[in-house]
C-alpha cells in the first residue's frame, strides 16, 4: 500500500499547483482557521460522509449522476431508560448549463430531518433548501459553494415528566396528583442560515471523455457553517433568550485508488464538529473491493471501522457499505467506550444509511465531470 502513497501525493500536488491558490485555496484554508478558534448540538451521524447535508450546503450536487436520493436513521442508547431517535430524507440535483463548453453547474437540494431525545420527547423537525454552484478550476479541480436556509420546529411534551412541586412534604412522599411546572409555550419555531465552501480533488478530469472507472482517486476538503444567523431556540416568549451557536464543520472526504490493475480503494474520511462550547471529532478507516468498475454497472464492498471522541473517547463502530448500480446501502454499530458504558452496557447506537443516484447523458457530464 505503501508504494502508492507517493504516487498520490504527487498527484494531489500537481492538481493543486494547478490552481490559482491566491483566489481559490486561501479563501478556503481561512475559513477552515477560523473555525479552529471557535469553541455539538445539531443531530449527527457516525456515517457523517454519507450524510453530506449535514456537513456542508456547497456538498449539494458534488456527485456522480444527475439526480440523488438518501436517507439516513439511527438508534441510540436502547439500553437506557430513555433513548434517542434521528432521521433524514434528502434529495439534490443538478442543473446543467444550456451551453456544455461552460465549466459550472448549479445544483438545489431539499431535506428533512426529525430528531427525539429524552424522557420529555424533545424533539426538533428540520425542513432546509440548499443550492450549490460549482465551478472548474482546473481539469481536475472544482470549487463550490453553498447556501442553505432551514425552517425548525423544537418541541417537547411535559407529560412524562417529574417536578418538586409534586412531593408532599407533609407526607414525606411523592403525590403525581400535585401540580407541576406551568409552561406557556412547549413549541419554537425559527429559521437558520448556513454556506460554506467546497474544494474537490480528483483523478478524472473534465478533458477526458470516457470515464471507464479506471481513475477513483478522489479528495473532498471544506468547511460548512450553519446559524450564521444565530436563531433563538427558546421557549420563553419574553426575556432572554437562548441563540443557537453557529456550527462550524470542516471536514476531508478521500478515497486513494492502489493501483490501477487492482480492484481496491482505501477510504478515509475525517471531521471536527463544533458548536459553541460543544465539539466532536470523528474519523473513519475503510477498504474498498471493486467486483465491476464501469460507471453504468458498479458493483463493491466496503468494510471499515471509525472513532467518535470529544472531551473523552467516546465510541468505536465498525462500518459495512455495499454499492450495486447505482444504490448505496451502509450500516455501522457504535460500540460505546466511555464512562457511560456503565449504564449502556457498551451498547451505543445502529445507524443506517440508503443512496440511489440517476446517472446523466454523457453529453452532460463533461460540464462537471465528478467522479
Amino acid at each position: 500500500m505503501s508504494k502508492h502513497l507517493p504516487k498520490a501525493t504527487a498527484f494531489f500536488a500537481n492538481a493543486l499547483n494547478s490552481i490559482n491558490l491566491k483566489t481559490t485555496l486561501y479563501p478556503l484554508l481561512l475559513l477552515v482557521l477560523a473555525c479552529c478558534a471557535a469553541t455539538a448540538q445539531d443531530i449527527h451521524y457516525s456515517q457523517f460522509y454519507n450524510a453530506p447535508n449535514h456537513l456542508n450546503p456547497a456538498l449539494t450536487g458534488v456527485f456522480r449522476g444527475c439526480t440523488r436520493f438518501m436517507g439516513n436513521y439511527r438508534s441510540q442508547w436502547r439500553a437506557v431508560p430513555v433513548d434517542y431517535l434521528t432521521f433524514t430524507a434528502a434529495a439534490d440535483q443538478k442543473f446543467y448549463p444550456k451551453d456544455t463548453e461552460k465549466k459550472g453547474l448549479f445544483a438545489a437540494g431539499l431535506h428533512l430531518d426529525y430528531d427525539r431525545a429524552g424522557s420529555s420527547n424533545l424533539q426538533q423537525a428540520q425542513l432546509a433548501l440548499s443550492g450549490a454552484y460549482a465551478h472548474s478550476l482546473s481539469s481536475r479541480a472544482f470549487l463550490s459553494v453553498g447556501v442553505e436556509l432551514a425552517g425548525s420546529n423544537r418541541s417537547f411534551d411535559t407529560g412524562n415528566l417529574t417536578w418538586d412541586n409534586n412531593f408532599d412534604p407533609g407526607r414525606g412522599q411523592f403525590d403525581p396528583t400535585l401540580p407541576g411546572e406551568d409552561f406557556s409555550n412547549n413549541s419554537r419555531t425559527f429559521l437558520s442560515v448556513g454556506t460554506g465552501l467546497n474544494l474537490r480533488l480528483q483523478s478524472l478530469g473534465d478533458a477526458e471523455l470516457v470515464d471507464d472507472g479506471t481513475k477513483r482517486t478522489k479528495l473532498d476538503l471544506g468547511v460548512g457553517i450553519f446559524h450564521v444567523n444565530r436563531p433563538d431556540q427558546s421557549f420563553k416568549n419574553f426575556g432572554s433568550k437562548s441563540r443557537l451557536f453557529v456550527r462550524w464543520s470542516p471536514y476531508a472526504m478521500g478515497v486513494l485508488q492502489l493501483g490501477k490493475q487492482l480492484p481496491f480503494d482505501l477510504v478515509g474520511n475525517l471531521t471536527w464538529q463544533i458548536q459553541g462550547p460543544y465539539e466532536e471529532k470523528l474519523g473513519m478507516l475503510g477498504i474498498r473491493w471493486h467486483a465491476d468498475t464501469k460507471p453504468d454497472n458498479q458493483i463493491w464492498f466496503q468494510i471499515g471501522s471509525g472513532y467518535r471522541f470529544d472531551d473523552f473517547s467516546d465510541a468505536v463502530y465498525p462500518t459495512i457499505e455495499v454499492f450495486f448500480k447505482g444504490i448505496h446501502i451502509g450500516a455501522n454499530y457504535d460500540i460505546n467506550v466511555s464512562d457511560f458504558n456503565v449504564a449502556t452496557n457498551r451498547r451505543g447506537g445502529f445507524e443506517l444509511s440508503g443512496r440511489y443516484i440517476i446517472n446523466c447523458s454523457p453529453r452532460l457530464v463533461k460540464v462537471c465531470p465528478f467522479i
